[in-house]
């Protein structure tokens, strides 16, 4: 009866606050379901993948670089307890490549397999040749593969056709001997299924496996994974699919866990403007809740209600935002997965993986942030005392010495932020430094209150006679601090996390830039066509750096091949170049070393190796340190002899000389050539040059500058989603201040009638509200600016050193920080034109009648 009388009655006259409130809180649930889904769609991709030929797959064998001896297989079907053991080549075929454009082709991923073999019993994923009846003979002497029908519609391919595409640096073709239904799991966007044969052909990876796949008995499984351990080769492992999908996501964990914490940033806003309804919503039911106190309501039914009332709108918003988040998801999932698959690790997603808890998660996180908001004015409210408020309606309850209350608590916020600046990361997780950053918007928007009372205090000496407008809404502001404050608060909050992206974004950016100045320092880079993902799967052949270190105009080549490894329970890469080139042509930035030419003379056939500091800053790994690497040798105990500065991976390189590379892996194939063109040359005509002199191989040369532009490319599109979350954030805030304005203005109904009357013109009203929304704006803009700076020195030099250890030069944007006050004032001002309009439309014979 109390909810319905104090909550729908209230919220019916007052519907355009309570669907503004209802909109921020659906776009701040919408923002973090649709990050958690794209999030949780880029690791069920490559989790589907691992298990894509047979779904009972419970163990699989793995090997490093160019995959382990097939004759493998043989001891592993003879271990007792594998009833089922698949060998696995898995690579890469880019199909409609374009010289020149590195992003041009599509990548899909081959799978093969023993077609004519039957899968287990146990659900199949992928097909059998029986069940599409192809050709046998086309699939086992004719190069026949099989395609799913999204493959096939989004290359226009049917069934008998002969494709081609480029299987590192050649040319192969496959013939369609099938084309799979929609929807089997993993295999929809990108799978291409052939033989094992021909893929050990079109590869060239004749007498080898990638993996293998195993059907284990699971009560015997720790013993059969013991048993494999002695058979297979040095540098293979047999571990379980949930282990491989385990290394990802914490490869992945950093960047995703820096998605998340922004996108809650837009439900953080919307928590102010919750708090600020139900404040609102307090205040004008004042002598309604004294007179329900007066005949018998208790402190626990009326706080019971304003907590309900907020429950209320976390329920509803959070309800609106789950449907909003599934639509946003299916955008926000194509930025994440490009992301993912040129960054870190080649997967395709299909569509978004709608997972229930991730839904769950959403609506429990809106509501419960909903209901914390509203906590304190519930107690507010249930702490009204009946007969001095029965009378009295409209205005807040007087906080005393409110500001220097705020001000001390905003002190201790920060000294608590910067305690927490000074705890090292848990797992790679920089749980204080987020800790710091809630500290520092607390602080910010703890020093709201003292910010608003000098702000009214300069403001009524200024205006005290030239302009009653700005004067009168001085007057207004400072008569509800708490309120006001909170709006200043959630505007704050808003620009605080654009100033600070933007600082982060501008000073990666330059430091990146800088960073591909002094590393990318060859003349022309040639790679594979079509090279476009986070795989090493397009290599050359040792051939083709010899043949281009023989053209005229070429003083020294530099090869670059890297490969995955797995390295404490995480992926992280393993690359090799030519240190006798690094030691006339330095490309690295080596810290604390001064002397790179002769730390480069002292590494060519060691086990000495250079480390990223992205991977020295992961696994607390330093100078003159050992570890241990897998590889086809067996075990290789490292000595790291240099860290130098990248940013091209946050999951670490190690990188060795390529000469105890090929000894140690077995390995002499090439990911890249760097080519350094004698003083003079044209290097247009030694791109020709090249491009010739490996023909019929198709390769891909660019200058230096393309490079470059292409480096800032990629960049630019891994930040493109950051923008659009703190763009949701301020569009949520200035709903914040659109409510509080519009509050203002129905609570001082009588006020504006009296002033109207007493000689107010209809412009002066709408100047109030101006000003009213103008002191709103510079106040969050200046406090966002403030708290903004430091939020961007917080992830610059904390969050992101911990998360990724990457080294940030910073530089302060100034002219972006003026830009973007003004901005906010504006912004604020225009938010104040629906509020003003209303204002000004106050009859005043009705806004005074009870006078």
């Amino acid at each position: 009866m109390l909810f319905r009388a104090l909550v729908f009655g209230h919220i019916r006259g007052n519907s355009l606050r309570a669907a503004v409130t209802v909109i921020a809180v659906a776009l701040g649930v919408a923002i973090a379901l649709a990050i958690d889904l794209a999030n949780a769609t880029a690791v069920a991709s490559f989790a589907s993948s691992v298990n894509v030929v047979a779904r009972a797959t419970n163990l699989q064998v793995l090997g490093i670089g160019r995959g382990f001896s097939d004759r493998t297989i043989l001891r592993v079907q003879e271990i007792p307890g594998v009833s089922y053991a698949s060998p696995t080549i898995e690579d890469s075929l880019v199909v409609g490549a374009r010289p020149g454009e590195p992003f041009s082709g599509d990548v899909l991923r081959v799978l093969g397999i023993d077609l004519l073999r039957p899968l287990p019993a146990s659900g199949a994923q992928a097909p059998s040749a029986g069940a599409f009846a192809p050709d046998p003979d086309l699939l086992v002497n004719g190069r026949g593969a099989l395609v799913s029908e999204r493959v096939a519609q989004r290359q226009h391919w049917h069934r008998g056709q002969v494709v081609h595409g480029l299987a590192g640096d050649r040319d192969v073709t496959l013939r369609i001997a099938g084309i799979l239904p929609a929807g089997l799991p993993g295999v929809d966007s990108s799978v291409v299924f052939v033989d094992i044969a021909t893929a050990q052909e079109i590869f060239q990876k004749i007498g080898l496996l990638d993996r293998i796949d195993c059907v284990v008995d699971p009560a015997r499984l720790a013993a059969v994974q013991a048993a494999m351990a002695r058979v297979i080769p040095p540098g293979t492992r047999a571990i379980e699919p949930a282990v491989r999908t385990s290394e990802i996501r914490r490869m992945l964990q950093s960047f995703q866990l820096n998605l998340s914490a922004l996108s809650y940033v837009a439900l953080l806003v919307g928590m102010f403007l919750i708090y600020n309804t139900v404040a609102i919503s307090v205040v004008q039911r004042r002598p309604e809740v004294g007179t329900l106190r007066a005949v018998g309501a208790t402190r626990g039914s009326i706080f019971g209600t304003f907590l309900a009332e907020g429950a209320l709108f976390g329920v509803v918003g959070a309800l609106i935002g789950l449907v909003l988040g599934a639509v946003l998801a299916q955008l926000s999932v194509g930025a994440v997965s490009r992301t993912v698959d040129t960054l870190y690790v080649a997967s395709h997603a299909d569509g978004v993986v709608f997972a229930p808890l991730v839904f769950v998660k959403a609506f429990v996180i809106g509501v419960a942030s909903a209901m914390l908001s509203a906590f304190i004015p519930a107690i507010d409210a249930a702490g009204t005392l009946p007969a001095s408020t029965m009378r009295t309606a409209g205005f807040e309850r007087r906080v005393p010495r409110f500001a220097l209350r705020a001000l001390a608590g905003a002190l201790v916020l920060f000294a608590v932020a910067y305690a927490c600046t000074r705890v090292p990361a848990i797992d790679g997780i920089p749980v204080f430094g987020y800790a710091a950053g809630l500290a520092l918007i607390g602080a910010g928007a703890l020093l709201a209150p003292g910010a608003l009372a000098l702000t009214v205090l300069v403001a009524r000496r200024v205006f005290s006679d030239r302009s009653p407008a700005g004067r009168l809404a001085a007057g207004d502001l400072g008569s509800s601090p708490v309120r006001t404050s909170v709006a200043i608060a959630s505007l704050m909050t808003a620009i605080a996390m654009m100033v600070s992206i933007a600082i982060l974004i501008g000073s990666f950016r330059t430091t990146v830039v800088a960073w591909a100045n002094d590393t990318l320092k060859a003349d022309l880079f040639v790679k594979p066509l079509g090279l476009a993902d986070a795989s090493f799967d397009a290599r050359f052949s040792p051939s083709v750096a010899r043949t281009i270190a023989k053209l005229p105009g070429v003083s020294a080549v530099d090869t670059y091949r890297a490969i995955d490894i797995p390295f404490r329970g995480r992926i992280t890469t393993l690359a090799s170049t030519d240190f006798s080139v690094l030691e006339v042509h330095n490309n690295l930035r080596f810290l604390d070393v001064r002397d790179s030419a002769a730390l480069a003379r002292t590494l060519p056939g060691t086990l000495g190796v250079l480390i990223s500091e992205p991977f020295a800053t992961r696994f607390g790994i330093g100078q003159g340190d050992r570890f241990t690497i897998p590889s086809p040798s067996g075990p290789l105990l490292v000595t790291v002899a240099a860290i130098y500065n990248d940013y091209s991976s946050d999951a670490g390189i190690v990188l060795m000389d390529r000469r105890t590379y090929v000894r140690d892996f077995h390995d002499d194939s090439i990911n890249s050539v760097a080519v350094y063109a004698t003083p003079g040359a044209d290097l247009l005509a030694l791109r020709s040059a090249v491009v010739r002199s490996v023909y019929p191989l198709r390769i891909d040369a660019e200058t230096t500058r393309e490079l470059r532009a292409l480096v800032i490319s990629i960049f630019n599109r891994t930040f493109a989603i950051t923008y659009a979350l703190y763009i949701i954030s301020i569009a949520i805030a200035v709903l914040g201040v659109v409510s509080t304005l519009f509050a203002l203005v129905l609570e001082r109904r009588r006020e504006i009638g009296l002033l109207r009357y007493l000689g107010l013109r209809t412009r002066d009203v709408r100047r109030m509200v101006y000003a009213e929304a103008g002191f709103i704006g510079l106040l969050g803009g200046i406090l966002g600016v403030g708290i903004g700076v430091l939020l961007s020195l917080l992830l610059i030099f904390v969050i992101n050193r911990q998360a990724f250890g990457w080294l940030i030069e910073l530089h302060m944007p100034y002219d972006f920080l003026a830009e973007a006050l003004i901005l906010v004032i504006v912004v604020a001002v225009i938010a104040g034109i629906y509020p003003a309009s209303v204002a000004a439309r106050i009859r005043t014979a009705e806004a005074v009648r009870s006078e």
